[in-house]
């Protein structure tokens, strides 16, 4: 890219990508999309990522593949598992709801009935006395129930086998009433649990499993609950593969043994998820599909960029383990993409690489952020006053972007998106909570800054130093105490942590500039950085903690799978992973995956958790730290090794 739109210049790059982003052809993308119920190896998910191919093509890309990998439930691509292929057909719970009539109604890999259905009773799960494996099974003994149809199952879950199963108790959680349904026999459960007035929200089954459920409004449930049969139809097939789309835009032609040549700059959004998920994920899909038109119509940069669309998570598993050459230098990861912030909720995210692998990434997006045209002004027009919002957020990895970021792919990355989304997971998450201006700005941000990444080289490492400078500065400052009275010792000693850690950050962030470049630059920048780091030290009382245990060393396979260590963990160590995410499900993933993240050969168990700590920006306990990490040696998924193997196998600064 030449003028407008070169690395040297990042508010024209930004400039002219959102110029140029067809708008139309999101809304018509976004649209076609959300015909398809998009399951992760599926008839609809097929016929989306034909449609995502053909539309590739048409946007001026190459090596457009649209690649179909085996979803048979036991292939595996290092922790990750292939998800087994479930297409719906038709369901019915007779007189009560319909699918397709109703999306999200019924629960994904529900297993089948027959052509014909099944007659089945009715009969009422609650919370209270009568308990299995210490979970209740109906709510007070003596409470009233329903005045006539389903029955309970009180004292004698048996009545439960064969049975559709009413759940309806905010203190019996949704897991725990699936466990007692499959455990006692029973046909399927129907919930309102996962929903909200006016829609149903998603339910995820064990694939291959004896139940089916049904997501249903409360006006539905209680009208399943005062019947005392029900006759239930689900009919589903496995033929379906698991479709990965991949496609490329070439950089220039270079010359033999640059880098750069081999280079690809990565941009993704997952492809997956029930009808009719507009924001999540079709309007990140449309924006990459935008950003591709935008890219093919520029000249090209040093390096490739290619594009991955595929399920979430065991897609982009399949992309790496089997088909990508070589790690990409960098990625964008969009999920999400264009939230109308007033009815959804939420401002637009830049979640930021995780700390151990910061590159030059989240400083580059940021500023692109800053970059964008602004539609409003203050009354002078001095400052820019556009009444949308975005945030900078810690890693947290619940997409596609916690694969790239693991050490053991080692792919600095950023994920767009938005949060918090009231409508996400159910089925009022449709085409008029889409703000396709909101979902320009986010393609234009993706589109820049990979534009950015493909063009870097040496003639743009004044202004790529310059934007990474001004991001560690910020970061740095954050760590000055808030004015007031003293902080207390222990405060003190966190605030010297911190700021060390976040010293080691912003110098990634110019060790990235370096690799982009191709080469070290003068050591200027990383003199005033590391200036600035002792002048803010010089501020802040505090004592530095020394390691004392025994170090961690990770010994899974591939990128981090929470859901693999699951599987691997004993009976107790699942418990203790299902129970923190039933208490509270982002915190304490973020916290998991921090933890895991740090596991790095030179830390004990008491600096993971200060390296926790700091990266999520989220208090962690030792309690918590220690159980998480008691799973992981329990699962052997890492080992405590001696100190004088310490730092063996160190891989990051951070």
């Amino acid at each position: 890219m030449t003028g407008p739109g070169a690395a040297g210049d990042v508010g024209g790059t930004a400039g002219l990508a959102h110029a140029r982003f067809d708008v139309g052809a999101a809304e018509r993308d976004v649209t076609e999309l959300c015909r398809f119920d998009r399951y992760q190896a599926s008839d609809g998910i097929m016929a989306a990522a034909a449609y995502v191919a053909e539309r590739a093509e048409r946007a001026g890309l190459s090596d457009v593949r649209l690649l179909e990998f085996p979803a048979d439930g036991g292939r595996h691509w290092w922790t990750f598992r292939a998800p087994s292929s479930w297409t719906p057909v038709h369901a019915e719970l007779a007189g009560v709801a319909a699918y397709p009539d109703r999306p999200f109604a019924l629960a994904a890999y529900s297993a089948p009935t027959g052509p014909d259905g099944v007659e089945a009773p009715v009969v009422r799960l609650g919370a209270g006395p009568g308990t299995t494996r210490g979970v209740p099974l109906e709510s007070t003994r003596g409470a009233p129930g329903p005045a006539r149809g389903a029955g309970t199952a009180h004292d004698d879950p048996e009545r439960l086998r064969g049975a559709i199963a009413v759940h309806d108790d905010p203190d019996l959680p949704l897991p725990a009433a699936l466990d007692l349904a499959a455990r006692y026999g029973a046909l399927g459960l129907a919930t309102d649990r996962v929903s909200g007035p006016g829609r149903t929200g998603r339910i995820e089954l064990r694939a291959g499993g004896p139940l089916l459920a049904f997501s249903l409004t409360p006006g539905q449930l209680a009208d399943l609950a005062g019947r005392d049969r029900v006759r239930v139809t689900v009919r589903t097939h496995g033929a379906a593969p698991m479709p990965v789309v991949t496609a490329l835009l070439p950089g220039e032609p270079r010359e033999p043994g640059d880098p750069a040549a081999e280079e690809e700059v990565l941009l993704s959004a997952h492809l997956c998820h029930p009808r009719p998920s507009a924001n999540d994920n079709a309007s990140g899909v449309a924006a990459l599909l935008g950003a591709a038109a935008v890219l093919a119509g520029v000249r090209r940069g040093r390096r490739a960029v290619r594009f991955v669309w595929g399920p979430e998570f065991t897609g982009m598993a399949a992309y790496l383990h089997d088909v990508a050459p070589a790690p990409p230098v960098a990625a964008v990861n969009v999920d999400m993409a264009g939230q109308d912030q007033r009815l959804c909720g939420g401002p637009l995210i830049v979640e930021r690489s995780p700390d151990h692998l910061p590159g030059f990434v989240n400083a580059l997006a940021e500023y692109v952020v800053g970059a964008l045209p602004q539609a409003g002004r203050s009354y002078s027009g001095a400052v820019a006053c556009d009444t949308w919002a975005w945030r900078a957020t810690p890693f947290v990895g619940a997409s596609d972007h916690s694969l790239l970021v693991d050490r053991s792919v080692g792919c600095p990355t950023v994920t767009l998106g938005h949060w918090p989304d009231r409508f996400n997971h159910s089925s009022a998450d449709t085409l008029d909570k889409v703000d396709f201006q909101e979902l320009r700005r986010t393609a234009t941000i993706a589109c820049a800054t990979a534009a950015v990444l493909a063009a870097a080289g040496e003639g743009d490492r004044g202004e790529l130093e310059r934007i990474a400078t001004r991001w560690a500065a910020a970061r740095l400052l954050e760590c000055l105490p808030r004015p007031g009275a003293p902080p207390a010792d222990r405060a003190a000693d966190r605030a010297r942590g911190l700021l060390r850690h976040r010293t080691a950050v912003a110098l990634g962030a110019l060790d990235g500039v370096d690799r982009l470049c191709g080469r070290p630059g003068d050591p200027g920048p990383r003199r005033w950085v590391e200036g600035l780091s002792a002048h803010v030290a010089g501020l802040l009382p505090g004592t530095r903690s020394e390691p004392v245990g025994p170090p961690l060393r990770r010994t899974w396979e591939g990128p981090f799978n929470l859901r693999g260590l699951a599987e691997a963990a004993s009976p107790a160590g699942r418990d203790w992973i299902d129970g923190r995410l039933a208490a509270d499900r982002s915190r304490a993933y973020a916290l998991m995956l921090a933890l895991a993240h740090g596991v790095d050969g030179t830390r004990d168990r008491a600096e993971l958790a200060r390296y926790a700590e700091y990266a999520a920006e989220l208090p962690v306990g030792t309690d918590f730290a220690d159980g998480f990490l008691s799973v992981l040696v329990e699962a052997g998924w890492a080992e405590e090794t001696t100190t004088a193997e310490r730092g063996a196998d160190a891989q990051a600064p951070a």
